[in-house]
């Protein structure tokens, strides 16, 4: 009789999910409570939902054992550029993008003890916990804006759960320490611009906009976008910008290819910006591949501050910047991999010829 029920409580066991010994209890970036191993018994994860972004600024890719499809296709991401070597010969456990496919089966065939994942339904870390039997961790960036105090406060629970608070304290100081590079401009004296191409679902025009935008908040600059009532992304009505006419614009990377196709059918229109053809637009690097890079709209900032104050900021080196922001977040210098694939940063004017860098 003790045998048999001996039986049923560790069928019990399997069936729920219930913490193994030594298991200890974390709220996620979800308000969820999730029983995880202790970090000295998390020796395999799987990262979901570019969530993957953690686990490399924590420096602990080497207990992936499985990527999304996208982490093997998409390179305009630091975290990819920095593992291309050690993903190739990862498996595949589900497809990513705007509707998420998780290979249930694959993922449970790994044998991860924890999954993390950045998701923007309240029920799919939930849902994906129960269907299988590991604990799921959610971290956040924020939503609908990029928050910076959510991403960090993401850090440091990664962290603590892989037992590397350490290096998420460090990163956490690193950031914390880049807005005191960039001090806010006295009052009345801030410069206003608008950016435009930001990629949603896919690549954008000049329409794809953001309120509540981190790196103007970080470079000093006043937001068109803001005190629309919006927050986070959304799309502009072209009239409205056409009226505003921001005397600055910025240009997302990803973005520029489609304003330089739609240059064919309504060229009147972009020449009446005055910023386009004054050669007071300037291209950034694209922050939004699968959800945001975040060290990207960091690095944004100090390329925008110095566009918007070239006075203030004369001795300001932004693109020696960016490669100390990737070092502080992903260990490597990646500014000139990411150049070659997004493009570089720089003033854009238009022309006869098109929508180009100034000389």
């Amino acid at each position: 009789m003790a045998k048999a029920l001996s039986l049923l409580m560790l069928a019990l066991t399997l069936l729920t999910g219930a913490p193994h010994a030594g298991a200890r209890s974390v709220t996620d970036a979800m308000g969820r409570i999730v029983e995880v191993p202790e970090p000295e018994n998390i020796k395999r994860i799987v990262a979901l939902g570019s969530s993957m972004a953690f686990v490399t600024y924590l420096g602990a890719q080497d207990k992936i054992v499985g990527v999304e499809d996208i982490d093997k296709t998409i390179i305009a991401k630091p975290y990819v550029l920095c593992n291309r070597e050690r993903f190739k010969d990862l498996p595949v456990v589900g497809k990513a993008g705007a509707v998420r496919v998780p290979n249930y089966e694959r993922i449970v065939g790994l044998g991860p003890d924890v999954v993390f994942i950045i998701s923007t339904d309240p029920a799919e870390p939930d849902l994906l916990q129960r269907k299988l039997r590991i604990p799921v961790i959610a971290l956040s960036q924020g939503l609908p804006a990029f928050d910076s105090e959510i991403f960090l406060d993401s850090i440091l629970l990664a962290g603590s759960i892989l037992g590397k608070k350490e290096r998420a304290e460090e990163v956490v100081g690193g950031v914390r320490a880049l807005a005191a590079l960039l001090p806010a401009p006295p009052a009345g004296e801030e410069a206003r611009a608008y950016v435009g191409g930001l990629s949603y679902r896919g690549n954008q025009d000049i329409k794809s906009t953001a309120a509540d935008f981190l790196p103007f908040a970080l470079s000093g600059i006043k937001n068109m976008a803001d005190g629309m009532g919006r927050s986070g992304h959304f799309f502009i009505n072209k009239e409205f910008l056409l009226a505003a006419n921001p005397p600055l614009i910025f240009i997302d990377g990803n973005g520029l290819p489609l304003i330089r196709q739609g240059l064919g059918s309504e060229r009147a229109y972009y020449e009446r910006l005055t910023a386009l053809t004054s050669g007071n637009a300037w291209l950034l690097l694209p922050h939004t591949a699968y959800f945001n890079n975040p060290e990207v709209l960091y690095i944004n900032a100090f390329f925008m501050a110095k566009a918007a104050y070239p006075q203030r900021y004369a001795g300001l080196d932004p693109e020696a910047i960016a490669d100390e922001i990737f070092i502080l977040f992903n260990g490597y210098p990646l500014y000139e991999d990411m150049v070659r694939v997004t493009g570089r940063p720089g003033r854009l004017q238009l022309t006869g010829q098109g929508l180009d860098y100034a000389r």
